[in-house]
């Protein structure tokens, strides 16, 4: 047999660990990932995470392949969001892997073809012991999933609903992001860049990115005047 040709790299953000998650220290689906790799196959479902965009179902998935590497597993993720620029023969003999994680799933809702595809894939690793982690924004019955077989499977799977974070919770976890980075992040300047920007959690990290290397060219402190220069905002 031919070798699987795996082709879709994905680099995978530094300070995205299970450590780092927000809250990890108390988060039951942190302590559940935290073994899930290492779990007995015949006691270990594919296991499966929804809820809101921001709600940090990307970064549990980036944690997961971490984790992966450093235990010396191969792994894949695989963001369905994108599927019409692939074929569904992108997910053969993907089995061979220790862990496969899909993101995003709800993004095949309208075609049949690919939802086979998702459910002979579902039924190869869980035959062979390896690890799945699929990813929606809703629960198996509210996805629009037309074909019952791979609706019923998603619903077997271990579940975990994931909750936007509030405001406060948000500051906490953009001051967290500063520091891994070695920078200072005042409360004024997080709550200025909270009400000011988008909301969405990845969008102000790359913010944060910008500002970090800005701050690092011009010398200076993160204060609210210099956001406002450099994102260019009049007030």
């Amino acid at each position: 047999m031919t070798p699987v040709q795996y082709t879709l790299a994905v680099t995978l953000p530094e300070d995205e660990t299970l450590d780092t998650f927000y809250g990890a220290e108390t988060s039951p689906v942190v302590s559940y990932i935290k073994h899930f790799l290492t779990r007995p196959s015949e006691h270990r479902l594919p296991l499966y995470l929804f809820g809101a965009s921001g709600s940090g179902k990307s970064h549990l998935l980036y944690a997961a392949c971490v984790q992966a590497q450093e235990l010396g597993l191969t792994s894949q993720l695989l963001s369905l969001e994108d599927f019409k620029a692939w074929s569904p023969r992108i997910l053969d003999q993907l089995e061979e892997l220790d862990l496969v994680c899909l993101d995003n799933i709800q993004a095949i809702a309208g075609d049949v073809s690919w939802q086979v595809a998702v459910f002979d894939l579902y039924n190869r690793m869980t035959e062979q012991g390896k690890a799945l982690i699929i990813v929606a924004d809703q629960a198996p019955t509210e996805l629009g999933i037309t074909l019952p077989d791979l609706v019923s499977r998603l619903q077997a799977c271990t579940s975990f609903q994931l909750r936007l974070l509030a405001d406060e919770d948000k500051q906490k976890l953009l001051q967290q992001k500063a520091r891994l980075r070695g920078m200072e992040l005042p409360d004024e300047v997080a709550r200025f860049l909270l009400n000011r920007q988008q909301r969405d959690i990845r969008e102000l990290v790359q913010i944060l990115d910008l500002l970090d290397k800005a701050s690092i060219v011009h010398q200076r402190k993160l204060t609210i005047p210099f956001v406002k220069d450099m994102l260019s905002l009049s007030h």
